[in-house]
């Protein structure tokens, strides 16, 4: 009888060396990660906004604790099979010993790869655009504390094939070249990836590759007037090959609202009853997680 909990996952630092690019959604638990797998995506990005929203009913402001975070990684990664990536912030720790045992524990509970950040715990409205850059600076750890976290996080996964991606944030208060020359330390260091928050197009994303030549991470791509920000054949070439983007947060909500209203309304199901989801009959049995069933027919079987 197979044990699907022991399944073997394809491993994401495999599809960066075979020169995969991999274009990830962010996801925030179980289901979302399920629709990711159906949709066709080859991993997901379990990210701090929608997974502080969904577990704690908060903003990504620091307020989760790690080992919310942590406990959510280990509950999607034993359901999916894709492999499944952790926006991780700072470490939740100041000191590179929390860097050191809490990507520990985030490897343990089954995270591929995960960013580490040089913010600290308080993130500040800021970083959420609530104030403009300059009124109240968003707290970040110098470049020496930073060296030591990743040194730190790089010991925790020594032996594994987890893939640190080093994340900064140093764009809203120093500027961009600053935020460039943070990922090129980072990378001499020997962090396998690296990321600038914010980056804002193809041409940024040329100038970042002219300095930082290895794996890059191209953070939330969007659109503007019904054009994307960059074409992924076009980031690949430049080694950003890691390219995530939030979308699933919005079709949800947008989706239970419209059900929610009419339902509300109409004061019965039929709204929904009647509705034409276009989920196929195996897509739902993923959904629902329906090899759990089978394993259970499976064990009272003779």
């Amino acid at each position: 009888m197979e044990n699907f909990l022991k399944e073997k996952k394809p491993r994401f630092k495999q599809m960066l060396e075979n020169g995969e690019m991999v274009f990830a959604p962010c996801v925030w638990d179980c289901y979302s990660a399920a629709c990711a797998e159906l949709s066709g995506f080859k991993a997901v990005m379990l990210a701090g906004t929608p997974a502080a929203a969904s577990a704690t009913g908060t903003p990504d402001l620091g307020i989760m604790t790690g080992d919310e975070l942590i406990h959510l990684t280990e509950r999607v990664a034993a359901f999916s099979p894709l492999p499944v990536l952790v926006d991780f912030d700072e470490g939740y720790g100041d000191s590179p010993l929390n860097t050191y045992r809490n990507v520990t524990r985030l490897v343990n509970a089954g995270a591929q790869g995960f960013t580490l950040d040089d913010g600290m715990g308080i993130r500040g409205c800021t970083r959420m655009g609530t104030v403009k850059p300059g009124e109240h600076p968003y707290e970040l750890v110098s470049r020496e504390h930073f060296k030591a976290k990743l040194k730190a996080a790089l010991e925790a996964i020594r032996g594994t094939d987890c893939v640190l991606i080093a994340r900064t944030e140093v764009r809203c208060n120093e500027g961009f070249e600053e935020a460039i020359d943070r990922m090129k330390m980072a990378e001499d260091l020997g962090a396998h990836m690296t990321m600038i928050n914010k980056i804002n197009g193809i041409e940024e994303a040329r100038r970042v590759a002219e300095t930082c030549r290895g794996w890059k991470m191209y953070p939330d791509i969007v659109s503007h007037h019904g054009q994307t920000d960059a074409e992924l054949d076009e980031l690949l070439r430049l080694n950003f090959n890691l390219v995530t983007m939030h979308f699933f947060e919005k079709a949800a909500y947008s989706a239970m609202l419209e059900h929610g209203r009419a339902n509300f309304k109409n004061s019965d199901t039929t709204y929904s009853d009647t509705y034409d989801y276009g989920i196929k009959r195996e897509e739902w049995r993923v959904i629902k997680g329906q090899k759990w069933l089978e394993l259970e027919r499976a064990f009272y079987r003779s």
